[in-house]
């Protein structure tokens, strides 16, 4: 059976084919009762757009703003977070660039105590016609929530730090991480590796550092469990007498590094480290490259499709996407490149 077309939804409804589409676009010219009774009309008789219609509209519609460059909002979430650091600056470069090549630019906000919250974030996008953005990850906390008009933009939320509501996201593949790590130790001739972390780092991805920890580690389960560390609260004491204790030949860390503390071994008994979170502003230890710009690229990418398909509020199917790390030597450094 041929799909219904839009003329045919008007001319059931007695309006008009322009009216039919606008409401199907869910654009704000048209009235809501309207709206709802074209939507479930088209509902009714089994209306579905056609792809490559939808696409080839999208393009005429972008291409008849001219110079208008469109905006995408890049929302700093993270009161905590040094957006300074590598890791925050290549999250903004993956980002901007993957925007750009999209014929988008990238808005900031940064939700500070005060006035800008995060309705009033909202209301700033909404009134420079910004149609939909991203979230910056949670850092200090494992949880957070936040309130907006959710119905009014496309948006994707980078990392996992967020209960509620439940829309599409990208972060690390931490369990990948992990075991990429392990398997480059391991292929360096290290058996007794260690892992060292503060507890929340790793609540906040849900286990998979621990969990990746022991599934992959060169010695059994039951080996690698006294080489995890991973305190509720940090302190040097309880660190040295796991060092002492586990006699690991290598440390995998995690967040702060105890490079202080280790220095007052004897340099015999000084286990080496390598790091989860490679910075190319400290690239002295060999560790995973989480490559942030990628992170910051996949979600606007996610974000841009979204609106393209005019894809509104909270999905009903939330997707989650996961981008890979690259294990990086001692003083190697990343090449800058463009995000594809």
């Amino acid at each position: 059976m041929d799909r219904p077309t839009q003329a045919e939804i008007a001319l059931r409804l007695n309006v008009s084919k322009m009216t039919v589409s606008r409401a199907l676009r869910g654009e704000k010219n048209v009235n809501e009762h309207l709206r709802g009774r074209i939507l479930k009309v088209a509902e009714e008789m089994g209306y579905r757009p056609d792809p490559e219609i939808s696409r080839m509209m999208t393009h005429f519609r972008m291409s008849r703003r001219k110079k208008q460059i469109q905006s995408l909002g890049f929302v700093w979430t993270d009161r905590t977070l040094d957006p300074a650091s590598s890791w925050a600056l290549g999250l903004l470069k993956g980002a901007t660039q993957k925007a750009s090549s999209l014929g988008y630019q990238l808005d900031e906000f940064t939700l500070k105590s005060g006035k800008m919250t995060a309705r009033r974030v909202a209301e700033v996008m909404e009134c420079r016609g910004i149609r939909g953005f991203v979230l910056s990850p949670l850092i200090s906390r494992s949880r957070g929530h936040l309130s907006m008009p959710w119905e009014k933009f496309s948006c994707v939320m980078m990392g996992l730090g967020y209960t509620h509501p439940a829309l599409d996201r990208v972060h690390h593949h931490h369990f990948l991480g992990m075991m990429t790590s392990l398997r480059q130790l391991r292929k360096s001739g290290f058996r007794k590796i260690g892992f060292f972390a503060d507890a929340k780092l790793d609540q906040r991805m849900f286990g998979a550092w621990s969990s990746s920890f022991r599934s992959h580690h060169p010695l059994s389960t039951m080996g690698a469990e006294p080489l995890m560390h991973l305190p509720k609260t940090q302190s040097k004491a309880g660190f040295m007498d796991w060092v002492r204790s586990a006699k690991p030949e290598i440390i995998l860390v995690a967040g702060k590094r105890p490079d202080s503390w280790l220095q007052e071994l004897p340099a015999r008994e000084r286990p080496l480290m390598a790091t989860l979170n490679w910075s190319s502003d400290r690239p002295d230890l060999p560790g995973l490259d989480q490559q942030s710009e990628v992170l910051g690229a996949t979600a606007v990418e996610m974000v841009v499709d979204r609106i393209h398909r005019n894809d509104r509020g909270v999905p009903q199917h939330p997707k989650l996407v996961m981008t890979a790390g690259v294990w990086r030597e001692a003083g190697e450094t990343a090449q800058p490149r463009a995000v594809e």
